[in-house]
């Protein structure tokens, strides 16, 4: 199964990050099992959000189903946190120091809503230099077309003339943004500028492929090792 590894960058053993590529529709729970399974992450501690582009983040303890929320963090290190997306922004955290980590779900309507920024508030515990954060696969600037009242929330310098009204937004950079506004040092931010709408034989897109779109899942948990 292919999937993209961030784990190296986090930099603390034991410590999982992964990203699918789009082999399965994830939305389906039982596939979601299977990959954290492959991962050698226990998938019957999963946690699964039910997203509805809000700005709700969770701590959590132990797999659970949470309904409306859009961002999960736990200390547990026998917790596995995950998320779908197909065009939002996956957003991975972790305190080296504390150990906490977090899984964010932003499309634009959580990132107007801040909930990097409120999800980071939870983890900092007055060590700000100790969190990395890595922005995931998204849809890009060179696809993310969207009417003035979406560009209009967000600062001019993120998004550029498209047609007509319209705008082409620098989601990324939004969401990097604001955790750095939020206290996140620069190089403690790894931002993947892969463009799920470009990448069509890599990844699903909603905003390419509308409701026939399926969903790859973001992953975070620790190894049986670490605890």
């Amino acid at each position: 199964m292919n999937y993209i590894d961030y784990s190296d960058f986090f930099g603390v053993e034991g410590f999982h990050a992964f990203m699918s590529n789009r082999d399965q529709d994830f939305a389906i729970l039982e596939h979601r099992k299977c990959f954290a399974d492959s991962l050698g992450l226990n998938q019957s501690q999963l946690v699964i959000p039910q997203q509805v582009h809000s700005n709700r983040v969770a701590r959590v303890s132990g797999s659970c189903t949470l309904p409306g929320t859009d961002g999960t963090i736990a200390q547990e290190k026998d917790v596995v946190l995950s998320i779908q997306v197909a065009d939002c922004i996956p957003l991975f955290l972790l305190n080296t120091a504390s150990h906490t980590f977090g899984l964010i779900h932003s499309g634009w309507r959580g990132t107007q809503l801040k909930i990097g920024p409120i999800a980071l508030q939870e983890m900092v515990h007055d060590q700000p230099g100790a969190v990395r954060a890595v922005i995931g696969p998204s849809i890009g600037q060179c696809c993310f077309e969207v009417g003035p009242e979406v560009a209009d929330v967000f600062d001019s310098s993120r998004s550029i003339p498209g047609n007509g009204d319209r705008h082409m937004l620098d989601l990324k950079s939004v969401v990097k943004d604001q955790l750095i506004e939020a206290g996140l040092q620069n190089n403690n931010i790894l931002v993947d500028n892969q463009c799920t709408f470009c990448e069509k034989d890599k990844y699903f897109s909603y905003r390419r492929d509308g409701d026939k779109a399926g969903r790859m899942v973001a992953i975070a948990g620790w190894s049986e090792t670490s605890f």
